[in-house]
């Protein structure tokens, strides 16, 4: 019998990096989202998939798929992104069924046009690592001071 050989799990940064790699050729191909489909069996998770908004429905983009090392850190990052309370560039939705879980992954696309031509990858990154104990307040949660 011979041993079994672990694959190397990535951190939640490498996949939040990967993501944003996938999410920028999307973009840049005119989509302003996708969705990461988890595929599990019991508590494991099987597999993960990639798909765009093409005519109105979602269509599975090989092209796009996700690394076996990051699926489990994907689905951490999403789980995350998905209990975040609030975002101005983005929404992200969960979809629970007996045998995978749909996470929908969308941006406003007046947030992200400024950004698709140079900088995108890095500015999907710092919107996707924003978390509601940074500094700077989103524009929903921003509130007035009238003090003297």
């Amino acid at each position: 019998m011979s041993p079994k050989v672990a694959l190397p799990v990535a951190s939640v940064d490498d996949a939040r990096r990967e993501l944003c790699h996938r999410l920028t050729q999307a973009i840049r191909e005119g989509e302003t989202g996708m969705q990461v489909r988890i595929l599990h069996q019991g508590e494991s998770i099987k597999d993960a998939w990639v798909y765009t908004q093409q005519h109105h429905e979602w269509k599975k983009r090989d092209d796009l798929a996700l690394s076996a090392a990051v699926v489990e850190p994907i689905k951490v990052l999403l789980e995350g992104l998905f209990k975040q309370e609030y975002a101005d560039a983005w929404t992200c939705h969960r979809h629970d069924h007996s045998d995978r879980t749909d996470f929908e992954l969308k941006f406003c696309r007046e947030s992200i046009e400024p950004h698709v031509k140079a900088d995108l990858e890095s500015y999907l990154n710092g919107c996707l690592s924003h978390s509601h104990h940074d500094s700077g307040q989103d524009s929903r949660r921003r509130m007035g001071f009238r003090g003297q």
